[in-house]
């Protein structure tokens, strides 16, 4: 499974003799079969596993780790900057491509192990944060890695400032444009924040949109926030079934949720939508050096001052 990945799905979803949509679909094959890579030795550190075996679990992480140290030794033995060390990958700063092909060759002798170059980034900016990190490529695209925030079900108001965000981020070749799209960065931030404290947005840009699995009297364990917003809609007797999208705002008063159709301006819950601007950008401004609560510090401070 792991020669299948490496030597077929993933080299594909890099080919860029293919089309787009080909390399997404190689992409998300080779992607899935990392999971169960991973999963199958996972699995063996977890008690409920019917061949539950630590010493396995340990003695995998703990060659997997050994394998990356003797690397990141090898990279600084060849004279390359080493600049950060994860899971199963090595960032290396600017090497020759005579020091990469020495270091494959390199691994392939002494570890057993088939080592390539996986991105070229144009930048990256690691945070503090163990795994979180976001880097341009060459062709302007963003690859940010551990970023929760970026949730398929994402209101419009805050998709349409996290692209602003990342088209700002592309758009950097220099340090100091680097420091210009930072103040930028913080100028949306800021602009969506006091757009909701002013309550200075339609229903329609705040709501969520989730399609129903199956009939609203099928939830019977859990009911779903989007099951809720069913609800509401039946009552007022507007047909729904499996199959339709709901879209939903979140409000103050319970159930926390209304359809569009029946929520106004005045009930939208504020505040559960400046936790949604936050979880979205937190870890983009850690990788950035800049705070959340710092920059609503000063807008905080603008909207007291107003008269």
């Amino acid at each position: 499974m792991r020669d299948l990945r490496v030597k077929w799905y993933k080299p594909k979803s890099k080919d860029k003799s293919l089309p787009d949509e080909v390399r997404g679909w190689y992409n998300v094959i080779q992607s899935s079969l990392k999971v169960i890579l991973n999963a199958s030795y996972g699995v063996f550190g977890t008690e409920i596993f019917d061949l539950y075996c630590p010493p396995m679990a340990e003695s995998t992480a703990a060659i997997g780790r050994d394998a990356i140290l003797k690397t990141i030794k090898k990279s600084k033995e060849l004279g390359i900057q080493v600049i950060y060390g994860d899971t199963d990958s090595v960032f290396l700063k600017n090497p020759t491509e005579e020091q990469v092909e020495t270091l494959i060759k390199w691994s392939e002798e002494e570890l057993g192990m088939d080592l390539d170059v996986d991105k070229v980034y144009r930048y990256v900016v690691f945070s503090t944060r163990k795994k979180n990190y976001l880097g341009v490529m060459e062709d302007g695209s963003v690859d940010i890695k551990g970023l929760t925030g970026k949730k398929k079900h994402m209101p419009l108001f805050i998709k349409e400032a996290f692209l602003e965000v990342i088209r700002e981020l592309s758009n950097v070749n220099t340090p100091e444009e680097f420091e210009d799209a930072k103040r930028k960065i913080k100028a949306i931030i800021r602009e969506r924040y006091l757009r909701l404290k002013k309550r200075d947005f339609t229903v329609e840009e705040l709501a969520f949109h989730v399609t129903l699995g199956k009939a609203v009297e099928s939830y019977t364990k859990t009911t779903p926030q989007h099951v809720k917003a069913a609800e509401l809609l039946k009552r007022m007797n507007i047909e729904v079934k499996a199959g339709d999208l709901i879209s939903f705002v979140k409000v103050v008063k319970p159930p926390h949720v209304k359809p569009v159709q029946l929520a106004t301006k005045d009930e939208v819950d504020v505040d559960k939508y400046v936790g949604y601007l936050e979880s979205t950008f937190s870890q983009i401004l850690d990788a950035l050096g800049l705070d959340f609560d710092e920059i609503l510090g000063t807008t905080r401070l603008e909207l007291f001052m107003q008269p």
